[in-house]
């Protein structure tokens, strides 16, 4: 069976470029996606939960019953605010300790300077899931202590500062501290800061997925994709682009200043005889036009050479 040389050369290549524009679209594919896929997820542990909850007592129950729960306590007429301190955190075990830190003081510019420092350990024990503390704020023998430590010391501008320390150590967990204070604003309203605190444990998971991309009915990786579709592509370009620069290179073999003549030329060699050198395409053909005889192509080293024998004189044409 006789084989059509020239179909199968131009099928081979029409199936060369195919293919190298198909792994060449891929190649795109493959570059506008990541290799991988990173996602984070956030999970609590475990929290911890400290709340302050407070009543007053009054010694003037005009306007505020005793028991009755405020933001902001009336100083001029709170003898005391009861509470009870609780704390929770689910499946923890361990110590805890809850102090009364009553400290009396004088400002020296921007420094204080404390005269007296008293602490009162309102609890300590070991808990399980959680525990409640009661407290007890007297401002009325606060009150008296300020006045005794004011004459005693002969500093009338001293004040006080009160809060509440909470320590918690419980088995496997962060440490816990609260700290509860009574501040007193302008107008001379007591209230308390930082009555509520929560914990949280947050833990960042990260899972990272490796991305494909489906080829011919299978799944191939990106960063694969990446390096072998690319090289693919230029691998099946390489047969068309050697046909092409093969036929350009042939088209070149011919001046296009000779074209009027190529039925009139052959392939040769050098002819024998006496030379006579033409310098122009336009001498060659008067010469041919007097002669009549075929023009003989050859090459002298990289030079094309055209020539007309005419009997022992030899006309030739160099092209450079």
């Amino acid at each position: 069976m006789k084989v059509d040389k020239k179909r199968a050369i131009i099928t081979g290549l029409a199936l060369s470029v195919f293919l190298s524009l198909t792994f060449a679209v891929y190649s795109g594919v493959a570059y506008s996606m990541e290799p991988t896929t990173t996602e984070a997820t956030y999970s609590t542990v475990y929290t911890q939960e400290g709340h302050f909850a407070n009543y007053g007592l009054f010694s003037n129950e005009t306007v505020y019953k005793n028991g009755t729960s405020l933001a902001y306590y009336p100083s001029g007429i709170t003898d005391a605010v009861v509470g009870e301190y609780r704390f929770s955190s689910d499946g923890s075990r361990g110590s805890y300790e809850v102090t009364l830190h009553v400290n009396y003081y004088v400002t020296s510019g921007k420094r204080r300077v404390y005269l007296l420092n008293e602490t009162k350990l309102l609890a300590k024990g070991v808990f399980a899931d959680s525990f409640n503390v009661p407290v007890e704020l007297n401002f009325t023998e606060m009150d008296g202590e300020l006045r005794k430590i004011r004459e005693g010391t002969g500093l009338y501008r001293a004040e006080r500062e009160v809060y509440i320390t909470v320590k918690v150590l419980a088995n496997g967990r962060e440490p816990f501290t609260q700290e509860i204070r009574v501040k007193r604003d302008a107008s001379g309203m007591l209230y308390f800061d930082g009555t509520e605190k929560d914990y949280r444990k947050i833990v960042r998971n990260v899972s990272v997925t490796t991305n494909s991309l489906s080829f011919a009915g299978s799944d191939v990786r990106v960063s694969t994709a990446r390096t072998v579709f690319p090289a693919m592509a230029l691998l099946f370009a390489i047969p068309p682009a050697g046909f092409l620069y093969s036929k350009r290179e042939k088209r070149k073999t011919k001046p296009k200043v000779l074209k009027g003549l190529e039925n009139y030329t052959v392939e040769g060699t050098l002819p024998e005889g006496r030379r006579v050198k033409l310098s122009s395409p336009k001498d060659l053909e008067r010469v041919f036009e007097l002669v009549d005889r075929p023009l003989i192509h050859y090459k002298d080293g990289e030079i094309d050479v055209y020539a007309i024998a005419d009997g022992e004189i030899v006309y030739e044409y160099r092209v450079n």
